[in-house]
């Protein structure tokens, strides 16, 4: 059963004197008595009160003593009521901890608990800082966070400032989060979402949500925090469209090149100018500069050139590997004699390997295999050669325009299936599939347009091959249709998904008449 505690503040007052009056705790009745005595010693008539504003309803779910705040005796009655009718139909749900703990509290809870088995832990983290933040709270140290975990998803991540850098404009709207969970509702964040587009892209705004719908099915699912309805349930996300075929253009591709050529140029003074430091066993500024200004002047001389970044183009390029996945290939991945690279882990979770054509084989022979990675860039290093190297080439650094690293991506993808729309065979979109490491056939869709010759020629060659004749496909509502003459199995077909038009199709109603 449930029973009522009032926990109303205590009043003390005198009548027409509102300077005297006073308030006291529910438990502090002893000094509410004293303060009344001290009135009476003045001659005045103190008028003592129990408010109503602040009730705790008590019960018991197995065995374990539970609180539920109410506002006012009717609301306390109304929950004591229900309580005590769910607990004999055996319906009773305990909402009391959705009640008692604030979004704020669920975001830090998955940050230190299921955010670090995560591969965008980092970014995740930044996120949820900006949220607390912008709150009121404080940042969380996520090197912390994530060196405490038992099982963090990349053991080697390095997070170069604890608490993450600010990268976006503060939102008063995120002052939401300390709301408690049970309540909750869409408007709140449909609130923080008019305010995030003002300042960001829409698909920005989603990937946010994406973290905030994380944390509520963690704490409804996982951590059994019950609440009467999803809080998001119902919620309009923002639409956009933000598919890009931003693609190489005229010399594009000769001017990054040329570009690429003299950042290997800074790249080459900056690797030999520390090897030839750590050489000289040294720790003093001046050995330090002395020793880049000898690297300078071997490069000059072109005693020594690695071209780093002309390869990582060109491995973008022959490969449509991701920039992680290429940051991360280690040498031992790697068979040159074979032509191949072995990916472990890929941002499907599915390891592949990818074919190396000779010529990026030659390029990867040039770079040197002392270390243990093959391309060892830093990722906020390669984030400023990126920027420096269209500036020097002259390409659009801003808008949507600018060529980003994954456009090579996409430039490799297309060109493969530009190279297979030319060739007898051509390539399908499951050889594409293969390629790009896609595990969903349907992102491929952009580049089915660049396909259609290829599968044309293959269409004709399954045909020819069938020894498909006059009478053995029709036309019928619109939709062709191959009869059982054609005798062409479904494997053939299945290869070549686009179709094309089919020679010698005739109208099914003089199909039939001929067959009469």
């Amino acid at each position: 059963m449930a029973h009522i505690e009032n926990r109303s503040r205590i009043q003390v007052k005198v009548k027409n004197r509102d300077d005297l009056t006073r308030h006291f705790a529910h438990n502090h009745a002893e000094a509410a008595q004293r303060y009344c005595a001290t009135l009476r010693d003045q001659q005045l008539k103190p008028l003592v009160a129990l408010l109503d504003e602040a009730y705790m309803v008590r019960y018991y779910v197995h065995g374990k003593r539970k609180g539920f705040t109410a506002n006012s005796a009717t609301e306390a009655e109304a929950i004591q009521k229900r309580i005590e009718a769910d607990q004999y139909t055996g319906l009773f749900v305990d909402y009391t901890q959705a009640h008692q703990t604030s979004f704020a509290d669920l975001l830090i809870r998955y940050l230190k608990e299921e955010a670090p088995r995560k591969k965008g832990f980092a970014v995740i983290g930044y996120q949820i800082n900006m949220w607390l933040e912008d709150a009121g709270y404080e940042r969380q140290d996520l090197a912390a966070i994530h060196a405490a975990h038992p099982n963090p998803q990349d053991r080697n991540l390095r997070i170069p400032k604890p608490t993450g850098r600010r990268m976006s404009h503060p939102s008063e709207a995120a002052a939401f989060i300390k709301t408690s969970f049970a309540a909750l509702g869409p408007e709140d964040f449909s609130e923080y979402i008019d305010e995030r587009l003002q300042c960001v892209e829409p698909a920005t705004v989603d990937r946010e949500l994406d973290v905030f719908r994380a944390v509520c099915n963690a704490a409804m699912s996982a951590w059994r925090i019950h609440v009467h309805m999803d809080p998001m349930s119902g919620l309009e996300r923002p639409k956009y469209f933000n598919e890009r075929d931003r693609r190489l253009r005229d010399d594009e591709e000769a001017r990054l090149m040329a570009a690429a050529h003299e950042e290997d140029h800074l790249w080459t003074e900056r690797t030999l100018g520390e090897q030839l430091f750590e050489e000289q066993h040294s720790t003093t500024k001046y050995q330090r500069l002395k020793a880049r200004a000898e690297a300078r002047k071997m490069v000059l001389n072109e005693a020594r050139h690695v071209p780093m970044f002309a390869t990582f183009i060109q491995f973008q390029l022959m490969t449509a590997a991701r920039r992680s996945e290429t940051l991360k290939l280690k040498w031992n991945q790697v068979d040159l004699d074979r032509q191949t690279a072995f990916l472990p882990e890929t941002k499907n979770g599915r390891p592949r390997t990818l074919p190396l054509r000779a010529d990026l084989v030659a390029l990867l022979r040039e770079l040197p295999q002392t270390g243990e990675s093959v391309f060892p860039i830093p990722v906020d290093y390669l984030r400023k050669a990126w920027l420096r190297m269209c500036e020097a080439g002259g390409i659009e650094t801003r808008g949507s325009e600018r060529l980003r690293i994954h456009d090579l991506r996409h430039e490799a993808i297309s060109r493969v299936a530009e190279a297979g729309s030319q060739t007898p065979g051509g390539f399908s979109l499951l050889d594409l599939q293969a390629f790009s490491g896609h595990r969903d056939p349907r992102m491929l869709l952009r580049y089915t347009h660049l396909t259609p010759t290829g599968l044309a020629k293959r269409l004709d060659a399954a045909f020819s091959a069938s020894g498909l004749e006059y009478g053995k496909a029709v036309r019928y509502h619109g939709r062709m249709r191959l009869t059982k003459q054609a005798k062409l199995p479904m494997s053939e077909l299945m290869s070549a998904p686009i179709t094309t038009a089919i020679d010698n199709v005739v109208d099914f109603k003089a199909y039939r008449k001929a067959a009469a």
